[in-house]
This record gives structure tokens, C-alpha cells and sequence, in this order.
């Protein structure tokens, strides 16, 4: 499980000026001997990332702000990190965004989004602090970014005064002449909430009280909410702790990830009209508190982080923790959230190859596009010794299985997950960097992100009838300098 309770709390809330510059030197050293780091995914030099936060296009760049505690692999003390990119393909390393350095966040910069207006980023973020007794308390706060790249804090916009001390992770968007926030809350009752609060200028705000679905009793708090519209209709995203399911599919994680789709949400009745079923985007082991923006072309774009609370992967021991998922386009089909990865990312595909049954791989950060219409097939990423993950399928489900790795962890939650397959005919695309893997299956209406571990991986084999095409991936820029 978790290497927090190897940690004492002066060290994981111990700040990036205390870290010594020998430290830092020794974790990056450390993070550099990982063969596990990615290429093409977004990662911290050391230390923990978490949350995609900030996630907005400003400024003619899209702009990736993420959750980090730089003290090592653990969760502490948060900054928000930011990143730039024109392209996704090379990127501008700006350093710490925000830092924990007012009374109100004085333990930590928690999670939180970017509205833009008026040449200007509006960042908010949730203010973390604790007093002596180690009382939490939390507040939405905001902070600006100009064009020039300078971001100053605004401060406290609104105080926690419905919620229990769980009260987090605000996302604003504008409708009408309004401005509208959801907040991530566990309610007195100890559920899960998404709060909605309402504004004419972005400081003073009206609580508007808890969104109404037919899921007000979906577990016990609701972290990272999003509020957006695609097309004609509105999707609440949001992560609920605390469920389970009896299906064979859904919610199989310690934390998961769930989406409604729905027509519009009436401000007067606080409910959310005409909406579907609740479901889930992924179905992988390691994707969580996504987070989408718009930008400039009008497309909804989606970033996750590719990890989950409570559990640390195997790259702890060489001093980094979490990455982020690739960018994804969303749409809405026959009631589906659809992903599908960027088309900027096929700026770093390399030559197409076709496998036959076996291909020995000369890099381990690559993609491969597989046709089928077999009832049937397995896709094999293994070592000499046998150690492997397995992403097969049958008639009525597709399967990922990462028992037999050559590193084992978070067991406890089992080794195999499974989700529903829509439809025989598919065009699978499988994104591969080092240790982490995104199936985007069924059309892109689910995906199957997770890490892996696997030793000297250098083979990749295919059964059953199916046409795969293999493309090497090169590095992202700008990142690791």
C-alpha cells in the first residue's frame, strides 16, 4: 500500500527550500536509472505528481499545471507545477506555478482548475491548512496568470461553511452572464456531493447547495468535479470514494473514476435533468481525477493522472511517483463519453511495421493499432523469462492481466480487470511508454489505462485473427534538460 506511514509528517510537509540541492541531485540520479521512466508521458524529474490541475488553453499554448510534492515520493506537501506546450510535442518547463506560502495554504496547494478571460488565467485552487491540533481546514481560492507568464494570488473566495472538512477541487466555467463552480464535498451526512456555487464576478460567490441526481447516496465524497457541455448535452466527471459494484466491471479500483450524461442542470431545482445512467470512462488499474478544458479549435480535452491515492507503484524505490495520461479529444456517441488520443501525437510515430505473431522490440515506447473482428485474440508484452501483461478479449469482454509481472503490487485489489466489449468488430490503439499502458477500446467509448512492470521487456506477440501495425514513439521535448 502506501509508503506515507513510513513518512513522518515534518518530512512530507517539508518545503522545496529546505530540500537540500545534494537531495534533489540524488533523486533525480535515483529517477534516472528507472528504464520504468516514460518517454512521451508527462512525469516529475523526483518526487510525487499527482492531479492534472489549471488545464486551460491561454495565450496560444495549452497550459498543464499538476499536483507535486517534491520532498520524494510521497504525499506532503503540494505545489502546482507548470508546463506549456504549442504542440504536445514540445514543451516549456515553468517550474512551480504555485507555492504553498500563505496562511491559507499553508499545507499544501490542493487541486483545482483555470477559467480564462479578459487576457488572463484565472486559476483556483483549494487552500489547504491545518492548525497545531492538525485540524484541516479548507478553502477555495484564486489566483491570475498574465500573459506574460507571472501568476500573483488573489486569495480566499469562498469559506467551507456546509461541508466537512472534505471540501475541495473547484472547477468554474462561465454560463450566461454567471459564473459557475463546482467543488468536490462530503456533505454532514458523509456523502459524496458536488457542490455548485454561483457568481457575477469571481469573488463573491452564493452556495447553491449539492447537484441532485439519482446517485446522492454514491459514496462518501466526490474528489475532482467537472461541469461541461459537448454539443447539446452536459457531463458531470467526477471521483467517488468509497463504492463497489457486484458486475464483473465497474469499479474495481480502491478509487474510481464515474461520468453522467444528462441534458442540462436546472439552477432553480439544483437537478440534473434527463440524465443517464451513471458509468465508467476506464476501466484500467491506474486512471484518476481527470480533468478537460477547451481550446482553441473548440475541442474538450481530457488529462488524467495515471495513478491512484493509497497505492504506490514500484517506482517509489527509484524516487518518482505518477504521470500524467495522454491528452484525449472527448465527443459524445450514443451516450458514451468517446476518447481518442490527440492527432498531434502521431507527429511522434515512427515508420509502420507489421506484426505477424512476434515482433522483438528494439524501444519500449511505442503504439500499435489492432483490426479485428475475431471472437477471440491476445496481445503479449513479455521478457525472456515469461513475465508478461495480457490484454485479451472474448465474444463479451476484454481483459488485462498483470499477474504474472515481474513486479508485483496493490495485489490486495486483484491482478485482472475486465470490461465489456461492445461490439465484435474493433480497432483497438494501444499506447505503450516503459511502464505505463492506454487501450482505447470499443471506439474510444472505454479505455484501459494502467502502469506495468515488467523487466528487460522485449517482446511483443499476437494470437488470433487480427492486423496490427506497430509505430515506434519518440520522446517528448523540453522536459528532461
Amino acid at each position: 500500500m502506501s509508503l506515507n506511514s513510513n513518512w513522518t509528517v515534518e518530512q512530507r510537509y517539508c518545503r522545496v527550500e529546505q530540500i537540500s540541492q545534494d537531495s534533489m541531485d540524488a533523486m533525480v540520479k535515483q529517477r534516472k536509472q528507472d528504464s520504468g521512466y516514460p518517454s512521451y508521458h508527462i512525469a516529475p524529474k523526483f518526487g510525487l505528481l499527482n492531479d492534472p490541475n489549471g488545464l486551460c488553453y491561454f495565450n496560444g499554448e495549452h497550459h498543464i499545471f499538476y499536483q507535486w510534492t517534491p520532498v520524494g515520493p510521497v504525499h506532503g506537501m503540494k505545489y502546482w507545477y507548470h508546463l506549456s506546450t504549442k504542440d504536445f510535442v514540445h514543451f516549456e518547463d515553468h517550474g512551480i506555478g504555485l507555492h504553498p506560502d500563505q496562511d491559507y495554504d499553508s499545507h499544501g496547494v490542493y487541486s483545482g482548475g483555470a477559467l480564462v478571460e479578459n487576457d488572463e488565467a484565472i486559476l483556483f485552487f483549494t487552500g489547504n491548512h491545518r492548525d497545531e491540533n492538525w485540524e484541516r481546514s479548507s478553502t477555495q481560492c484564486v489566483a491570475k496568470m498574465s500573459v506574460k507568464g507571472q501568476i500573483e494570488k488573489h486569495g480566499v473566495v469562498i469559506e467551507n461553511e456546509h461541508y466537512t472538512e472534505h471540501f475541495r477541487d473547484p472547477k468554474v466555467w462561465k454560463d450566461g452572464d454567471d459564473y459557475l463552480m463546482v467543488v468536490g464535498a462530503q456533505t454532514q451526512e458523509k456523502r459524496g456531493s458536488m457542490a455548485l456555487y454561483r457568481s457575477r464576478d469571481l469573488m463573491n460567490w452564493q452556495h447553491k447547495g449539492s447537484i441532485q441526481t439519482r446517485y446522492n447516496n454514491l459514496g462518501y465524497m466526490w474528489e475532482c468535479p467537472d461541469f461541461f457541455e459537448i454539443d447539446t448535452q452536459s457531463v458531470m466527471l467526477f471521483s467517488p470514494q468509497g463504492i463497489s459494484s457486484d458486475n464483473p466491471y465497474d469499479f474495481k479500483n480502491i478509487y474510481s473514476v464515474a461520468y453522467i450524461v444528462g441534458d442540462c442542470l436546472n439552477l432553480d431545482s439544483m437537478e440534473f435533468e434527463n440524465h443517464q445512467d451513471i458509468a465508467q470512462p476506464d476501466y484500467g488499474f491506474d486512471f484518476y481525477a481527470p480533468q478537460t478544458y477547451l481550446d482553441d479549435s473548440g475541442r474538450r480535452i481530457l488529462i488524467a493522472w495515471v495513478g491512484l491515492p493509497d497505492i504506490d507503484a514500484p517506482s517509489v524505490a527509484h524516487q518518482w511517483a505518477g504521470m500524467l495520461s495522454l491528452p484525449r479529444e472527448l465527443k459524445i456517441q450514443d451516450g458514451y463519453l468517446v476518447q481518442s488520443a490527440l492527432p498531434e501525437s502521431k507527429a511522434l510515430q515512427g515508420e509502420a511495421v507489421v506484426v505477424e505473431n512476434t515482433l522483438e522490440l528494439n524501444t519500449t515506447s511505442f503504439m500499435i493499432e489492432i483490426e479485428t473482428g475475431a471472437d477471440k485474440f491476445e496481445f503479449t508484452l513479455a521478457n525472456a523469462a515469461g513475465e508478461n501483461i495480457v490484454f485479451s478479449a472474448t465474444e463479451t469482454e476484454f481483459m488485462l492481466d498483470r499477474s504474472k509481472m515481474s513486479q508485483l503490487y496493490a495485489e490486495e485489489f486483484g491482478c485482472v480487470r475486465k470490461a465489456p466489449r461492445l461490439s465484435v468488430e474493433q480497432t483497438i490503439e494501444v499506447y505503450v511508454d516503459k511502464s505505463v499502458i492506454e487501450i482505447f477500446i470499443n471506439g474510444g467509448k472505454h479505455t484501459m489505462t494502467s502502469r506495468f512492470f515488467i523487466d528487460d521487456l522485449k517482446l511483443l506477440s499476437i494470437a488470433g485473427d487480427m492486423e496490427a501495425v506497430y509505430h515506434s514513439m519518440s520522446s517528448i521535448k523540453g522536459l528532461d534538460e
